[in-house]
């Protein structure tokens, strides 16, 4: 299967996710706004990260028979739905998982499709171009109504194809000077402020020169 429908009329939604161990990437995924509860999204998965997002629940699937098959009926629909392949993380499931999606990309379908994906490192080997499906969906899938969502803990472990490729850009509480540094330029903030990020707090930068916020992921107390 192929993606239809080209559109070059869609803009760029993508969206990188950077912080080091327990930074609350995950949670600003959930949290940020970037995905809406009556959006369709699929969610590479292999720690069971979501359960749900936005309050909507994930439905997660363990085969790929039964992803691609959910997935089929979902994009068939105007309705959101919020599902999940949990398998090895390993590359090549990656790759396959991306192949799968990849055939239901439509420029002019109603709902453009969220693709989540998490750990990237963990299962890309180049920090240069990347010219395997993924870089495939980070340079071209915006045109077929793919909106993608990277997340990784070392942005010096992730291909130059996902910073480039990523107009908005949310960054955590770094653990490496090679990382603040690479990310104070990347969203123009000195490398002081990235430095003195503390748990939870985060810059987010939109597209253009100048547009970023500071603020801090807040979670409502059990009542």
């Amino acid at each position: 299967m192929q993606p239809i429908n080209g559109n070059d009329k869609l803009s760029n939604e993508n969206t990188l996710y950077v912080a080091g161990s327990d930074g609350g990437k995950t949670s600003a995924v959930q949290k940020l706004g970037r995905i809406k509860p009556t959006d369709q999204v699929v969610f590479w998965d292999p720690h069971k990260s979501f359960k749900q997002i936005q309050g909507r629940v994930v439905r997660r699937y363990t085969t790929f028979g039964s992803f691609f098959k959910a997935l089929r009926a979902g994009r068939a629909t105007k309705q959101g739905f919020k599902i999940a392949l949990t398998v090895p993380e390993e590359r090549a499931y990656f790759l396959k998982f991306l192949t799968a999606v990849k055939g239901f990309g439509d420029g002019l379908h109603p709902k453009r499709l969220h693709v989540v994906c998490e750990e990237v490192p963990e299962v890309t080997e180049t920090v240069g171009r990347d010219n395997t499906v993924f870089g495939w969906f980070m340079r071209i899938g915006r045109k077929y109504g793919f909106i993608m969502h990277c997340i990784g803990q070392r942005v010096v472990e992730m291909s130059k194809t996902i910073t480039s490729q990523c107009p908005y850009k949310w960054v955590g509480i770094q653990h490496s000077q090679d990382d603040a540094k690479r990310m104070s330029k990347e969203i123009d903030v000195s490398l002081a402020d990235i430095v003195a990020l503390n748990k939870l707090e985060y810059y987010f930068k939109s597209p253009g020169m100048g547009n970023v916020v500071k603020s801090k992921l807040v979670f409502k107390k059990a009542a």
